[in-house]
């Protein structure tokens, strides 16, 4: 669809838009909320020194904090979710930063909390939580507390960090800008001939296409951009791990991934083992590569015959209302509790459905514990797209059920454990598609889409960890991170993952460039462990039945009540075995046997 043929926000249908009078009546009544937040936080000055004086004053405070919590997220979705409708509209970039400047100063207001916490003597939290009624409510996070008491600095420190956070990391929004405003690409081009526009968000569809000459020239076109400000990406990349290695060694930490890590209270060595559970995999993937190239009839595979269709079918396309009902199906094994908030979900105006002119691309689903989640997205119809709805709101109905079971700070469940909500989903989406289709080449389709997922989701993202797992190290040992050293361990890396069946073209080698994950710190692991639990899961569910459902809802109501491996433990996925990870490695080599095997 052309850019001209968007419709305007205006024009669209109010019923598929999301209802943000939920969160305020409009833009006065925000307004008046961060007034009424900036009080709040001014007034939580009068808890400084006396955390430790009695249980009723701490659980006075923490209440204070959550409530400051509570209306600084709604201030926020406003805010944003009026920007990311619109980003043509000024008016909500002046929100988001507004919306920024009142959680800024929560965080400077609330700074002395966890330091002057720390500074009690060892066993006087546990003291005034069991003697404090109210106070069990906070347990995890007393807990927690007493867990990172090393790392945690003095008041004035923190205080100090906590002013500095709108400035500190900004290496990751100069590359953003690089990357989104200031780039050019030259024209990717068909096999006809005919130029083509490239862009970010064309490079997707480009990828996917059966035009062979389309995907090699949208690959080489965008990388050359790449390469040709290698060194400017290189030097933002060695900023941004500087400042996370310097964090971490000033909160007493001995690596930038044990501080990651450890703030989400994950060992260590489970990073390693999901590289090595990987890597022993990695012979799957190879005869997947193979058979893909035997199936395009290519000569020699690249890295851009890894995602079009292998079979030239025609596309299923499905209406909004389709969409919905094939979610319920699909996601039907979870039971009449689940389905009934997914109802709520569908039906009551939590989706931003359709794309409107200037609305931002992408999907996402924020939770407002005192209203309800959001999602945005821009459904088109596609198969694709109906994955994405049912991804969607797998996270909404994790936030809907934690919601339900859980406080406010204890329903905040950490991003480890929200891929596995989402990607589950989509697990039985698909199982469900497998098993209602009678048409051989579609079953065919369905099972190369579920190898596609394993590639994206499980190996190209612990490629990507094991990548940022080498930068790190580099700049840990005092080494910088030049693009000479990036190329090279991202082409080594490229063809340990991808296979001697896969040829690798130079400009690929600059692709590091081009993702903004590494900027957010040992965070891509999380997508392959949450895929990989899912797998597990929806195995479970669809075997099994009732008990492993309730056990999958029970996951989902406890939030962030405990820490994530034993949350996760309880719905019958130890991640720190073995064979929980070859389990879920192992449904990647079956779907390969199956598509190999025909």
């Amino acid at each position: 669809m052309a850019a001209t043929d968007v419709k305007s926000r205006s024009e669209m249908e109010p019923s598929l838009q999301w209802n943000l009078a939920d969160l305020y009546a409009g833009y006065e009544a925000w307004q008046a909320a961060l007034q009424e937040v900036r009080v709040l936080c001014d007034g939580f000055e009068t808890y400084r020194g006396r955390l430790g004086e009695s249980g009723t004053g701490l659980l006075a405070a923490l209440q204070a904090e959550d409530e400051i919590g509570r209306r600084l997220e709604r201030i926020w979705a406003y805010g944003m979710f009026h920007h990311d409708q619109n980003t043509q509209d000024p008016q909500g970039t002046e929100m988001v930063a507004k919306a920024q400047a009142s959680a800024a100063q929560a965080g400077e207001a609330t700074a002395f909390l966890v330091p002057e916490l720390v500074a009690l003597p060892e066993g006087r939290l546990e003291a005034l939580r069991r003697e404090t009624p109210g106070l069990e409510q906070y347990a995890h996070t007393l807990k927690e507390i007493e867990r990172q008491r090393r790392h945690v600095l003095a008041p004035g420190e923190e205080a100090l960090l906590a002013a500095f956070s709108p400035v500190l990391g900004n290496a990751d929004t100069i590359a953003g800008q690089l990357s989104n405003a200031d780039l050019r690409f030259e024209d990717a081009r068909t096999g006809a001939g005919e130029e083509m526009p490239l862009s970010h968000g064309r490079y997707g569809q480009y990828m996917e296409s059966r035009d062979r000459e389309l995907r090699r020239t949208a690959y080489i076109n965008m990388h050359r951009a790449y390469e040709e400000h290698r060194h400017t990406f290189a030097a933002t990349l060695d900023q941004q791990l500087r400042t996370s290695v310097t964090g971490a060694r000033v909160r007493h930490y001995g690596s930038a991934l044990e501080a990651a890590l450890d703030g989400r209270n994950l060992p260590q060595a489970l990073y390693g083992r999901l590289i090595e559970a990987v890597h022993a995999a990695l012979p799957a993937l190879h005869r997947y590569v193979a058979w893909r190239g035997r199936k395009l009839g290519v000569d020699r595979m690249h890295f851009y015959d890894l995602y079009p269709p292998v079979l030239d079918l025609p596309e299923k396309r499905y209406a909004w209302q389709e969409a919905k009902a094939l979610a319920r199906e699909g996601l039907g094994p979870l039971g009449a509790h689940y389905l009934e908030g997914l109802s709520h979900v569908l039906e009551d105006r939590y989706i931003d459905v359709y794309e409107n002119r200037g609305k931002r691309s992408g999907a996402y689903s924020m939770d407002v514990y005192d209203v309800h989640p959001y999602i945005l997205m821009s459904f088109t119809g596609t198969r694709d797209s109906v994955f994405t709805l049912v991804h969607e709101a797998g996270h909404s109905m994790h936030s809907v059920l934690s919601r339900e079971n859980q406080t406010f700070r204890n329903a905040q469940y950490p991003i480890f454990l929200a891929e596995i909500a989402s990607t589950t989903n989509e697990h039985l989406l698909l199982q469900h598609l497998l098993r209602t289709s009678r048409d051989p080449d579609e079953q065919i389709d369905l099972r190369d889409d579920l190898a596609q997922k394993f590639l994206g989701t499980v190996f190209r993202q612990t490629m990507f960890a094991e990548f940022e797992l080498k930068a790190h190290e580099r700049v840990e040992a005092g080494g910088a991170l030049t693009a000479e050293f990036l190329q090279e361990t991202y082409r080594d890396l490229l063809a340990l993952y991808y296979g001697p069946d896969l040829e690798i073209d130079e400009p690929g080698t600059f692709e590091w460039a081009r993702i903004p994950h590494f900027y957010m710190g040992y965070y891509v692991f999380q997508y392959a462990t949450g895929f990989i639990a899912a797998a597990a899961l929806s195995q479970a569910i669809l075997q099994e039945g009732g008990a492993a459902a309730e056990r999958y809802l029970a996951f989902l109501g406890s939030g962030g009540s405990d820490d994530p491996l034993p949350i996760l433990r309880r719905a019958g996925v130890d991640l720190m075995e073995e064979a929980a990870l070859t389990q879920g490695l192992g449904s990647f080599a079956a779907v390969v046997e199956e598509l190999d095997g025909r």
